[in-house]
C-alpha cells in the first residue's frame, strides 16, 4: 500500500462476531486481500476503502433515482434492503422565519 501519510487521520474500529465475522473472513479470502496487504491492519484498511467506494456509488445511484441529495442511514439501509424507491421527492417548502408586522 503506497499511500502518503499526511493530513487528517481518522481511525475506525469495528468488532464483528459470529456470522458477520465468518462473512468478513470469506470476503477477505474471496477478494484475495492477502495479495494486496501484508498485515491485518493493511487488510482492514484496504477492505474499508473498497467499502467506502461501494457506499459512495450506492449513494450516487440512490440520489439519481430519487432526486434526494443526502439520504439518511435508515433511508439508505432501506434502499439496500430492497424497499421501493420514490421516483421524485416532494418539493421542499421554503419557510421565512422573519417577523412581519
Amino acid at each position: 500500500m503506497n499511500r502518503l501519510s499526511h493530513g487528517r487521520v481518522k481511525r475506525l474500529h469495528a468488532e464483528f462476531r459470529g456470522d458477520e465475522a465468518v462473512e468478513l473472513d470469506i470476503l477477505e479470502v474471496t477478494l484475495r486481500l492477502g495479495d494486496v496487504a501484508r498485515t491485518r491492519l493493511e487488510g482492514d484498511t484496504v477492505l474499508t476503502r473498497l467499502a467506502f467506494k461501494a457506499l459512495y456509488r450506492t449513494i450516487e445511484e440512490y440520489c439519481r433515482k430519487t432526486g434526494l441529495r443526502y439520504p439518511t442511514y435508515r433511508t439508505l439501509m432501506g434502499y439496500l434492503d430492497g424497499a421501493p424507491v420514490e421516483a421524485e421527492p416532494e418539493a421542499s417548502r421554503v419557510v421565512s422565519l422573519t417577523k412581519q408586522g
